[in-house]
Parts: structure tokens; sequence; C-alpha cells
């Protein structure tokens, strides 16, 4: 069974996510931030990150960062989640950091399973 973190610092949207998710037959481990991530990625190894953009204290474009100067994690898929149209600077630094895909927490169950299936089978190449 494949492995996802889904990390934001909403509940509801946590609760959405990380259930459409397990009726797919994936693993889901929750976050509520960054460190939370951070930790819960370094001790379970996923398959895939779900990340929200903006959250407080420290946000997903620097969880992003972290992950990939990591050897251990510089090849995880993550794909972004955000609530609100990015200015240009925030979009700009977040396609810097390459992330898988993108999605907007107001994305169908049905979208949201077949994007994570989308990216888990596309092969990783990050040097």
């Amino acid at each position: 069974m494949q492995k996802i973190i889904v990390v934001d610092d909403e509940p509801a949207v946590r609760g959405f996510v990380g259930n459409s998710l397990r009726e797919a037959h994936f693993e889901v481990i929750e976050a509520a931030g960054g460190l939370d991530a951070l930790a819960k990625i370094r001790s379970s190894r996923p398959d895939l990150v779900l990340l929200d953009i903006r959250m407080p204290g420290m946000d997903g474009l620097d969880v992003l960062m972290r992950l990939r100067r990591s050897p251990a994690t510089k090849s995880l898929p993550v794909i972004f989640l955000t609530g609100t149209i990015l200015e240009v600077d925030e979009l700009v630094q977040a396609l810097e950091l390459d992330p898988s895909d993108f999605l907007t927490k107001e994305v169908s169950s049905r979208e949201l399973v077949a994007r994570v299936r989308w990216v888990l089978r596309r092969p990783v190449s990050r040097k």
C-alpha cells in the first residue's frame, strides 16, 4: 500500500483529502504544519506528499525547499495544495522548487485520486 502524507493547517482539508485517499486504498498520515510534516516524512518515508503552500509557521515552500536539499528526499513527489490564487512571486518560487503538481483545495475527490495516481506513476529524475 502506498503511503501519502497530507499536510494542511486546516483540519477540514486534511479530513477531506485523507478520507478521499483512504477510500482509494492509500495509507494516509496527516500533519498539521511544516515542522510536523518534516518529522513524519523522516520517520515514515512516504511515497508522496500533498502539501499546503500557505501555513502559519513553516509554510509549504520552506518544507519543499528542505526536502529538495536532502539527498534522502530530493526526489520525493510533492503536490502543492492551494486555497487561493498565488501571487506571481510566490508561484515562481514554488515552480523553482520543482513540485510534481498543483491542486486547488476545491478539487473533487475523483480528480484528487486521479492526480495522485498519475504523479505516482511518473518516473522521477531529479539530480
